[in-house]
């Protein structure tokens, strides 16, 4: 495949990829406490474990689905 087409095809991906899987990045956080701040914010309670980070919500099910709303 043509370097130019690839690179579109991968640019379109990124820029149309869903707000939840953009969302995730901004919603990584080095505490616990500091997510479950956000978790407040998005109105579900609690923050899980992702790697060595933390994320608002129980789990990442009911995260995304708290992101979705929030628009």
């Amino acid at each position: 495949m043509n370097p130019i087409a690839l690179a579109l095809l991968l640019s379109a991906g990124v820029a149309l990829a869903p707000s939840a899987a953009r969302a995730q990045a901004y919603d990584m956080f080095p505490s616990k406490a500091a997510a479950e701040q956000r978790a407040k914010e998005l109105k579900c309670s609690g923050a899980f474990a992702m790697g060595k980070e933390w994320m608002p919500c129980q789990n990442f099910d009911v995260y995304e689905r708290a992101v979705s709303k929030e628009k």
